[in-house]
């Protein structure tokens, strides 16, 4: 009997299972007079197996014939050489195990980890040489004492692998090798309560066995069972209250920050006891049922679903360890793996678990009619790994580009000195809505694929996308057209993320966008949302080059000549400046004279650049002919005042030295400040 035999889903599923034969077996109208046949056969045997517990007593008290003095001592001598084996094993590795810790933990946790699990291995050796010496002197397994000898070995090696397990994953003693994620307290309690998880069931089981063994029929070892059950299921349902805590902070502390539904797992892994709780308490009805039906099958499918889940937490532990390390906004590619190996153990436990529940548990097939199931789950499962792992692989690769290539800054156009990236480019632009239509498009055809290689017909849910697509495309028309026109605007690459652009109504940097509107910042620091469905035209300003042109007045009589090679030449050597090559296409020049008026002459200025800060070039040009200018003896326009205040010197004068020139005759060394025109 095996200790899964207290397992809830024996009693559920069992009793459902031959409920549901047997009154799948009468006529619709005989359904009350099945459940009630089976309810009376049940009953019998309940009562027929409690009478049977004075002949337990009985074949109790004859177990002193049945084995001797000398027997029982070497079956408690296999325990205590086990276990005092082991123990004096830890203590001469302990050393090099914490010598390990130390010099391994802190560059190669792995290695670490693989050697302290080596080394304990060693300590498991050791008992089973120690009890296995202890075994040999009892005699031959074909006596009733040596059958109940290996019966010992197999439960002590058995609980001791176990334990194994729990003492590599936990570390009570050494912290810095500790795999699971929880303090030294919640470390010792919890390798004490899985203890106690197998070593209950497993004294339950080979008790059971130990009876027939020497000689008990089955009545009356199912009467010893209706006895025990109850017991080990209230000691296990006490386990699991007591360190209820501890358990929650070690599952919880493997939710990750990043990961979609993080409380809702958090809530999952703090309420797990409740699962435990009940899972437990039908344990003693599982035992019970298995016990007076004397059908196995239920009990071995739930070995093989709690074995697997015990797998896949201790797997789940591990992976948490090995990548908890790996802090980055970004997938790293370590992450990306570990991804797919969670997956990978996910579908793989999945799939034993739909075995074990459909053929052992529930009996609702049989393991010809799940080969078919099975092998289309296999596909599917392998599927939906490779799926994934391309979905992780081109996610991988966008978020890297995207981290390579940042956005402009929202206060670019504020601080036009600094080098700022002014606008991304079109793939950069294009990037987060081309992830999000991948996404959508990979996560609908793979669900589909998954969903066929289950045997689902999907032809129904293709036709009722589209009747619903073609529903929703008639009662949202204005929606459909923005993302229609978003879609158009898109790929003619009117704008990118960064560009100054005109939309008709409002203008400003483009911030953002999806599918159905547009984001602009104003210059002011407003941001605009705009349907493309509004956007009639599109005014791009940062797009190719951009020519600026721009006026300077004059004082009249200015050599005109000389002030068009001057500015020639100082827009010949902004030209050659690294850092205004390449930005600028046409140097700065002088177009002509446009206008006279005010006893100044209007001069107009032009240069062609790459829309990337025009307006600091021109800053700069204007202040070379500022500088440059008044030393060749070209002035600046002066305001004519209309009056003159005694003592005020007029606009545009300034004294050169000790000796000033008249305030009639300012000297050129004393430019007047530039008026500027823009045309």
């Amino acid at each position: 009997m095996k200790r899964s035999r207290f397992g809830v889903a024996a009693a559920i599923g069992g009793f459902i299972a031959e409920w549901a034969c047997t009154a799948a077996a009468q006529p619709a109208y005989g359904a009350d007079t099945a459940t009630g046949s089976f309810l009376t056969v049940l009953t019998e045997r309940l009562e027929f197996t409690v009478k049977e517990v004075p002949a337990l007593g009985r074949h109790l008290a004859r177990l002193p014939e049945v084995i001797d003095g000398r027997t029982a001592l070497l079956l408690l001598g296999i325990v205590v050489a086990g276990l005092a084996a082991e123990y004096i094993a830890r203590l001469l590795l302990n050393r090099s195990r914490v010598a390990a810790f130390d010099r391994l933990v802190g560059h190669s946790p792995l290695r670490a980890f693989v050697r302290a699990m080596l080394l304990d291995l060693l300590a498991v050796v050791a008992l089973a040489v120690a009890a296995r010496v202890v075994l040999n002197q009892i005699g031959g397994n074909q006596t009733v004492g040596g059958k109940i000898g290996l019966q010992v070995f197999d439960l002590l090696l058995y609980w001791r692998l176990f334990n194994l397990l729990f003492r590599v994953w936990l570390r009570p003693a050494t912290p810095e090798g500790r795999i699971a994620p929880v303090d030294d307290a919640a470390a010792r309690g919890l390798l004490v309560a899985l203890n106690w998880v197998v070593v209950l069931p497993l004294l339950g089981s080979h008790f059971a066995r130990a009876l027939i063994t020497t000689g008990a029929g089955s009545d009356v070892t199912s009467a010893a069972i209706i006895i025990y059950a109850p017991l080990i299921a209230a000691a296990l349902v006490w386990v699991v209250w007591h360190w209820r805590n501890e358990m929650a902070a070690w599952l919880a502390a493997m939710v990750s920050e990043r990961k979609i539904g993080r409380q809702l797992k958090l809530d999952a892994a703090k309420r797990w006891w409740m699962a435990g709780l009940v899972f437990y308490g039908l344990m003693g009805v599982a035992a019970v049922y298995a016990a007076l039906t004397e059908s196995h099958t239920a009990a071995r499918g739930m070995s093989t679903i709690e074995s697997a889940l015990l797998v896949l937490l201790l797997f789940e532990t591990l992976m948490h360890r090995v990548t908890r390390h790996i802090v980055s906004e970004l997938p790293m590619a370590g992450d990306v793996v570990a991804d797919c190996l969670r997956l990978i153990a996910r579908l793989y436990v999945a799939i034993i678990i739909a075995d074990a529940v459909m053929v052992k548990v529930l009996g609702a097939m049989t393991q010809q009619e799940w080969a078919v199931h099975d092998r289309g789950a296999k596909i599917a499962a392998i599927t939906l790994v490779a799926i994934y792992a391309f979905w992780r692989f081109v996610r991988f690769r966008m978020d890297s580009y995207i981290a390579a290539n940042p956005l402009p800054s929202a206060d670019a156009a504020a601080d036009p000195e600094d080098e700022v990236k002014v606008a991304a480019s079109r793939l950069r632009t294009l990037m987060p809505l081309v992830r999000a239509m991948a996404g959508s498009v990979i996560l609908v055809v793979g669900g589909l694929l998954v969903l066929s290689e289950l045997g689902v017909n999907i032809t129904p849910l293709i036709a009722g996308a589209s009747v619903f697509g073609l529903a929703v495309s008639f009662g949202s028309q204005s929606l459909v057209r923005d993302v229609v026109s978003g879609i158009f605007f898109l790929a003619e690459d009117a704008f990118r993320i960064g560009e100054y652009v005109d939309c008709s109504k409002v203008k400003g940097t483009v911030e953002g966008f999806s599918v159905r509107c547009l984001k602009l910042r104003h210059q002011n620091g407003q941001l605009h949302i705009v349907p493309f469905g509004q956007v009639g035209h599109i005014t791009n300003f940062s797009r190719d080059w951009t020519v600026v042109k721009f006026n300077l007045a004059f004082a009249p009589g200015t050599d005109v000549e000389l002030l068009r090679k001057t500015v020639k030449k100082i827009g010949t050597d902004m030209m050659e400046e690294p850092a205004f090559k390449p930005i600028l296409m046409q140097p700065l020049k002088m177009q002509g004279v446009v206008d006279i008026k005010d006893s100044s002459l209007i001069v107009r200025f032009k240069f062609m650049a790459r829309p990337k800060n025009p307006s600091a070039i021109q800053r700069m040009g204007v202040r070379r002919m500022y500088e440059q200018l008044p030393k060749l003896g070209i002035r600046f326009a002066t305001p004519i005042m209309p009056f003159t205040i005694p003592g005020m010197v007029p606009m545009g004068t300034a004294t050169a030295g000790p000796a000033a020139a008249p305030p009639a005759a300012p000297p050129p060394e004393a430019p007047a400040a530039p008026a500027k025109a823009a045309e």
